[in-house]
């Protein structure tokens, strides 16, 4: 995978359960913006490590230096304990990582097969397109991953929560070993959200590193084993997912206890004008339904003013 003049190695070493990927004080600036401040994580063979943060937190700049993107940084990357730095895109892919954004990257106009070997085509005598070769590794791969979708069929046509598996696969056929999802169930609909979910268990069974980036706090505390937290750009906490609940990750994202923080205290005569109690809506989608709110309570005082927030 090396090629002269791009790939530096030295050797790394660290104690503990096998590593196959780790960075180290990995710090990154733009111009005079400071996106990432020694900010350390370390991913093992079949785990799937959530990575979690508010927006602005590092989160996709730290997933670009892994993936090759971007190359001016400082700090060390290291493959299986070998450090590393790529030139580019390709050498990650070489070296087995593969980043699915959430933005996909996928021709509409081409089908699931040629898709999925775009730029690496099977060839007859290495001058004509074996389309039928492609179809047939297409399927044998689909199907490895449970995935019922036609290899002829045209991506354009197909439903999102689709064309993301089209994305997986494409990536396991590049032999990906170290998979880096982007917030993978944004546009999922709750069955297909099953179906991802599924997938990723399989992947993290069969040897497959995952990174998993979401805000989806309830989603990431059932399918990851452990989970790193950045804030403004630092690296404030990894553990594993079931030493921690959903507060302890709430308030590592925000840096506050939240529930200490809406402790609020009226004044004498602060009358209630406006009371809720466990609110909740759901929305119809193309899918089904989806649930917008639920639970939710609170009291309006005159002369108040609330403020309603968020992590998005």
């Amino acid at each position: 995978m090396q090629r002269a003049g791009s790939i530096t190695t030295e050797d790394v070493t660290a104690d503990g359960p096998t590593v196959v990927l780790s960075a180290t004080g990995i710090s990154k600036r733009f111009g005079g913006i400071t996106a990432l401040s020694d900010v350390s994580l370390d991913l093992r063979p079949g785990e799937v490590h959530a990575l979690m943060g508010e927006n602005g937190a590092g989160k996709s700049t730290l997933m670009k230096i892994l993936s090759g993107v971007y190359t001016d940084y400082e700090g060390t990357v290291a493959i299986d304990g070998q450090a590393i730095r790529f030139a580019g895109v390709r050498d990650a892919e070489d070296a087995g990582i593969a980043i699915i954004h959430q933005e996909l990257n996928l021709v509409p106009e081409l089908s699931v097969a040629d898709n999925i070997f775009l730029g690496r085509e099977k060839l007859i005598a290495g001058l004509v397109v074996d389309r039928k070769a492609s179809s047939r590794a297409a399927k044998a791969l689909l199907q490895r991953l449970g995935i019922e979708l036609d290899p002829e069929a045209r991506v354009g046509r197909l439903r999102v929560g689709e064309q993301q598996l089209v994305e997986i696969a494409k990536a396991l056929s590049k032999s990906a070993r170290i998979l880096i999802m982007d917030e993978p169930t944004s546009a999922l609909s709750p069955a297909e959200c099953e179906r991802l979910f599924r997938i990723i268990r399989q992947l993290a069974a069969s040897g497959v590193a995952i990174v998993y980036i979401s805000h989806r706090i309830d989603e990431v505390m059932h399918l990851a084993s452990r989970v790193t937290v950045l804030r403004d750009g630092r690296h404030v906490l990894t553990n594993d997912m079931a030493a921690l609940n959903e507060d302890a990750i709430i308030s590592a994202m925000v840096g506050r206890d939240l529930m200490a923080s809406s402790d609020h205290q009226r004044g004498p005569g602060g009358k209630a004008v406006l009371a809720v109690r466990d609110l909740s809506l759901s929305k119809p989608d193309r899918h089904g339904w989806r649930s917008v709110i639920e639970g939710v309570s609170f009291d309006l005082s005159a002369g108040e003013i609330l403020g309603i927030g968020g992590l998005l």
